[in-house]
């Protein structure tokens, strides 16, 4: 009875010690990784050379436009670097001879336009107007002359026929412009066309005369011929 007793005892007594021993063994291996002397030092991962990128130029890219001063400290136009690319080139002889045209067929036409209409105050047109009207038409290029002339014609009314007149006239314009003239000044009103061709039959050197004579003589209103005394 006593040997048993006393074997249970030891028994007991190893199993205590192997469990405190496994204890210790345990509680040793955490403190371990917990403790900060046994963690291994990584060091970070850092290349000797930094790889800085330096940009590049691109050699399509302008310079920069730069500003300068004039000598009353005013600022001048921005340059561009690319030697007077962005400056218009000097108009040609032919482009300046072509504006100069083009203006001087604006300049009938505005005159044209202006007398589209009676006059408001009523005097009408005056000899004065009569001849600066033809002078504006001498003016223009006889490349010109047929455009400007037909739309004369079709916008000056009766009222302002005189105008036509002054250019009908002028004996040192081209046959064809006159005869032209003439035939719009034929479609015309009695009244305002009769005065026009009593003018013509004066001037025996007119290009229309012949024509004139004719018609004059069909309406009998041909002026008869002064007899000798």
């Amino acid at each position: 009875m006593k040997k048993h007793t006393w074997l249970g005892i030891v028994v007991l007594v190893v199993a205590i010690g192997v469990i405190l021993f496994v204890a210790r063994g345990r509680s040793g291996k955490e403190r371990q990784i917990d403790s900060p002397s046994n963690v291994s030092a990584q060091p970070a991962q850092t290349s000797a050379k930094t790889n800085v990128k330096t940009p590049t130029k691109d050699p399509r890219q302008k310079p920069p436009r730069t500003l300068s001063t004039t000598p009353t400290g005013q600022l001048s136009a921005p340059s561009s670097g690319q030697g007077g690319e962005e400056e218009s080139a000097p108009a040609t002889e032919k482009e300046q001879r072509e504006r100069a045209e083009e203006a001087l067929v604006a300049a009938f036409d505005a005159l044209t336009d202006k007398w589209m209409k009676p006059a408001a105050d009523g005097k009408g047109v005056t000899m004065e107007d009569v001849r600066h009207f033809a002078e504006q038409f001498r003016k223009v290029p006889k490349k010109r002359r047929d455009e400007c002339l037909h739309r004369a014609l079709n916008l000056v009314p009766d009222e302002n026929v005189m105008l036509l007149a002054g250019i009908l006239m002028d004996k040192t314009l081209d046959k064809a412009i006159l005869e032209t003239v003439y035939n719009d000044v034929l479609n015309r009103d009695e009244s305002v066309k009769k005065p026009i061709l009593q003018q013509i039959f004066k001037d025996r050197e007119h290009p229309c005369w012949a024509d004139t004579a004719w018609i004059l003589d069909v309406t009998g209103e041909r002026p008869a011929k002064k007899q000798a005394p």
